[in-house]
């Protein structure tokens, strides 16, 4: 026995599982939506986090390479001045990328850095009688630097000439 099949019962058939899949991609698209703005949601503050820490650190850096260049040079003055007239030597300085200054006054040195909080003094003294001061300004890199005594047993200090 057959049963007559009415083509309004397939299109009818056929017009729910359209239905049916339209809304299925309609959730899929909501859920990955969901997922892709909690993963945003998340990773942003960590990002500004980590930007912010690592800007703390090149900062420290930073302090701590002014305190060893100005050390450095104080200390190389103070051998040339102790080993008397005629002494010379040559000093290769690094210089922070953020450095202002370097100044080399009567009775100390001062690598002057530019953080976020301000301006950052490294200063170190030393002990040597001083010929000339010596200042640079807006350098940063290597930086060689020329010391050596004077026959009245001064010290000077310049530019190398491989400086530039």
């Amino acid at each position: 026995m057959e049963f007559p099949v009415s083509s309004f019962v397939f299109r009818d058939i056929k017009t729910q599982n359209t239905r049916h899949k339209t809304f299925l991609r309609g959730q899929v698209s909501l859920e990955l939506l969901i997922t892709v703005a909690a993963v945003i949601a998340f990773t942003v503050p960590v990002l500004f986090l980590l930007l912010s820490v690592s800007s703390v650190g090149h900062e420290n850096a930073a302090k701590d390479q002014a305190d060893a260049t100005a050390r450095t040079l104080a200390d190389s003055i103070n051998i040339v001045y102790s080993q008397g007239e005629g002494a010379k030597r040559t000093v290769l300085l690094n210089l922070p990328s953020n450095t202002e200054s370097l100044n080399v006054t009567a009775k100390e040195v001062i690598v002057n850095v530019k953080l976020s909080s301000g301006t950052y003094e490294a200063a170190s003294p030393f002990f040597a009688q001083m010929n000339n001061t010596f200042f640079v300004e807006g350098r940063s890199g290597l930086y060689p630097i020329v010391i050596e005594t004077s026959d009245k047993g001064k010290v000077g200090v310049q530019k190398s000439p491989e400086a530039g």
